[in-house]
């Protein structure tokens, strides 16, 4: 059993409430939920299993380590592994934001959870009198979990630049930096700082993190490849890191070829779907990460913002391949024949990483060439497309933007 993992949100509400209440004797308040689901000091993930909430946990950083604050399964829907995975879930985020230790407090009298944590490896190491509202007694159990030395170390390098982690982060692929410019930039950190090594530079990548004015955006302006050298969990660690920190939606955009004739340089292309031709997969993604990679919630906003500017938008699949040279002719036929509508050597990996951890994502391809089998493409080329790319879409993308955002705050 591999469930769905996300991010709780407050539309899981009444789904958490459910399990709450038929699993606590002393079950926490809708107050306290919501609170634990909105305050940035929090976590909480859901387990899914055909589309409904059927499991939950919420943990805290603090100076102890990593808090399981509350674990619960639907009592219908238990001992199919739930447990294990939001556990394991918690963890993974502890370690890789710098936790050496994981604790959490059980009923003293609860006998099959306190099973489920001895399986997991932790240790009964006190009784806590009187813990519960009820009066009943407590037990901590603790875990020695080994902290992820590179992504803490990023982490803290970029939360002492910028305590306050905006909820909508938005990779900007080859030329597209102009984007970022629309929203102001309150801090900038070089990709260099941050990584503690150079990075083969690529054209129209400037390779730095630029933090919106009005603070609802973080902006990455470039990005990493897998043609450049990098493995799947190199090309996504700084949207991973900046997801742990609190970005909750993404956008990912990538400068593409036009694989489908109908589209031509300047249009945009929602992806419904991709395939993963560079077979470059983060490691820490496990199984299949959802219904769908890509977020319905996210899509839906980007339909209404291209209806409140008039833009036109397709939506279809995206190949994704290794690069770094071209695709052949033999290979634009082979997409022709299978119906993708563009190509690019992007995007994938991280929102692979990005979705299995429970992150809603979107992705566009902005069209800068056409994949034919008679093109002859260049980088340049794609880079000189970006005046018909910013001058088509430069009002949705901006207003794509400003609804993820109006959501993501609500």
């Amino acid at each position: 059993m591999y469930p769905e993992i996300r991010i709780a949100s407050i539309t899981d509400i009444p789904g958490i409430m459910d399990i709450e209440n038929l699993s606590f004797p002393c079950p926490w308040d809708m107050e306290t939920i919501t609170a634990c689901i909105e305050s940035p000091s929090f976590r909480t993930w859901t387990s899914r299993l055909d589309g409904q909430v059927a499991g939950y946990i919420t943990a805290q950083l603090d100076a102890s380590g990593l808090h399981i604050l509350n674990l619960a399964a639907d009592e219908d829907k238990r001992r199919l592994g739930q447990a294990t995975c939001l556990l394991r879930t918690a963890e993974s985020w502890g370690r890789r934001l710098g936790a050496a230790v994981s604790y959490l407090e059980v009923r003293e009298n609860t006998l099959p959870a306190q099973i489920l944590y001895t399986k997991n490896n932790y240790n009964r190491t006190r009784l806590i009198e009187n813990y519960y509202p009820d009066g009943e007694d407590g037990v901590e159990f603790r875990k020695t979990i080994q902290p992820d030395r590179i992504t803490s170390v990023i982490a803290e390098k970029i939360f002492t630049r910028c305590a306050m982690i905006p909820p909508v982060g938005v990779v900007l692929g080859s030329g597209l930096s102009w984007l970022a410019k629309e929203f102001g930039s309150e801090l900038e950190i070089n990709y260099e700082e941050l990584l503690g090594e150079s990075s083969p530079a690529v054209p129209g990548h400037p390779g730095k993190i630029s933090f919106s004015s009005c603070g609802r955006f973080v902006f990455m302006l470039g990005r990493r490849h897998h043609y450049q050298g990098y493995v799947g969990d190199e090309i996504s660690v700084l949207p991973g890191v900046l997801g742990d920190l609190g970005v909750t939606a993404w956008i990912l955009t990538s400068s593409s070829g036009a694989v489908d004739t109908d589209l031509h340089p300047g249009d945009a292309v929602l992806f419904r779907d991709h395939v993963n031709f560079a077979g470059c997969v983060p490691d820490s993604t496990c199984g299949r990460v959802r219904r769908s990679v890509y977020s319905e919630r996210l899509r839906e906003a980007a339909r209404k913002a291209a209806r409140r500017t008039g833009t036109p938008l397709r939506e279809g699949v995206f190949a994704c391949v290794s690069g770094p040279a071209y695709e052949t002719s033999a290979e634009i036929k082979f997409l022709k024949s299978n119906c993708f509508s563009t190509v690019s050597m992007s995007t994938v990996p991280e929102a692979l990483l990005l979705s299995a951890r429970g992150f809603d994502v979107a992705a566009l391809s902005l069209v800068t060439n056409a994949a034919s089998p008679e093109a002859v493409v260049t980088h340049d080329e794609v880079l000189s497309s970006q005046g018909k790319v910013r001058k088509k879409q430069e009002a949705f993308l901006a207003s794509f933007l400003r609804e993820v955002a109006s959501v993501e705050l609500q």
